[in-house]
């Protein structure tokens, strides 16, 4: 597998799939949709480049591809816990200014 394809293809995938899923338009669900099948076609390319390698640098690529999947992976999960950690006080603040208000079940 050639890991610039790889990497290339899963960054259009996540961008794709994040259009789709956050942005409630047409146009962005066409710019989704665009890049899911750009990151369809990067994986194609980088499969049908890795048939062309020996086997020592298919080993090497696939390292590569693991550890840029465990940095992204990592990274995520920091992420999410600086940005709860941050906001989990003004979180908890709103549901409870709901309930008080009767918009939301305590049961929530």
């Amino acid at each position: 597998m050639c890991p610039i394809c790889w990497i290339s293809g899963f960054i259009a995938f996540l961008l794709g799939g994040s259009f789709i899923a956050t942005v409630n338009h047409p146009i962005s669900w066409a710019i989704g949709f665009i890049l899911i099948a750009y990151s369809i076609y990067r994986f194609y390319e980088a499969k049908k480049r890795g048939k062309k390698m020996t086997e020592e640098t298919k080993k090497r690529n696939k390292r590569t591809i693991f550890r840029f999947v465990q940095g992204t992976v990592v990274g995520s999960i920091v992420t999410i816990i600086i940005f709860y950690s941050i906001t989990y006080k003004e979180h908890e603040r709103m549901h409870l200014l709901l309930e008080k208000h009767g918009i939301e079940e305590p049961s929530h």
